[in-house]
């Protein structure tokens, strides 16, 4: 972060009449800490990683051996470590290496680290498979926030432009959780009963934002497979262009109602749009 954006801790503010909710603990849930994980060591504007380079496509599920184990090139992010974690591994399926995820009430996922400019590879294709759900699992009410399936799209950014609500609560993350937030956060998501196409805010941040592409039980049960031009996408939830892409994350989570979720994925891939 800049300097002259430069936050004091919370300490100051609260020194200075800007007391925090005292539940800000409380709302660091699934979505802030999966953002903050997909972030990773993702560099600032301006900054070089200290790792090396990510790699410039997302790592194929169907690469890997259908064994039970993790995919090769994708890595567990836990999102609280008092929370359950969500079971992740490979198996064959219909002929193919894919990717099962079993929630009974957890909320962890799995991030591919990426390097990706949207603007020339932006054409976002994957395939989910949910064969029943909960209803009330939905993004859209935050004392809830559990989805079945989610592909989320971490981007970078100029942490300039951020508002000054957006800025302070970047800090609060960092601070409980030692992880960067993402400049913003894109997250395609199966709802249980928000409208198709449909665009939800994250209700402590401007800078993540759900969009629907399956709501309900149309399709369960069946292989769902969506293309996706990320930059139109970004541009109509958030409003400006996208910067470069610096990890690919899927999160199946059920740990606010307290119920078994599960999914299945099919490989993720961004080509040229």
């Amino acid at each position: 972060m800049h300097e002259p954006f430069r936050l004091q801790p919370l300490s100051h503010a609260m020194a200075h009449g800007d007391t925090p909710d005292p539940g800000r603990r409380r709302w660091l849930g699934r979505t802030v800490l999966a953002c903050a994980a997909l972030a990773g060591c993702a560099r600032r504007q301006g900054q070089h990683r200290e790792e090396a380079a990510a790699p410039a496509q997302v790592a194929p599920f169907s690469a890997s051996p259908p064994d039970g184990r993790l995919p090769r090139g994708w890595e567990p992010y836990a999102l609280r470590r008092d929370k359950r974690v969500t079971r992740y591994a490979t198996e064959a399926h219909d002929g193919r290496t894919v990717l099962r995820a079993v929630s009974d009430g957890a909320a962890t996922g799995l991030r591919c680290p990426v390097d990706i400019d949207p603007l020339q590879t932006g054409r976002l294709r994957f395939s989910w498979k949910v064969d029943k759900m909960d209803p009330r699992l939905t993004v859209t009410d935050p004392r809830i926030d559990d989805s079945p399936a989610r592909v989320i799209l971490a981007f970078d950014g100029d942490l300039r432009r951020l508002s000054l609500r957006d800025l302070i609560f970047f800090e609060q993350v960092e601070i409980f959780t030692g992880r960067r937030l993402p400049y913003a956060s894109l997250m395609y998501v199966w709802d249980g009963r928000a409208a198709l196409e449909s665009i939800h805010t994250y209700s402590r941040s401007g800078r993540i934002r759900y969009l629907v592409i399956d709501s309900g039980p149309r399709g369960l049960g069946r292989w769902q497979t969506h293309e996706r031009d990320v930059v139109a996408d970004f541009r109509r939830a958030f409003g400006e262009e996208p910067g470069p892409i610096r990890s690919v994350g899927v999160l199946t989570d059920s740990d606010d109602l307290e119920v078994t979720a599960s999914a299945l994925y099919g490989d993720i891939s961004l080509g040229a749009r």
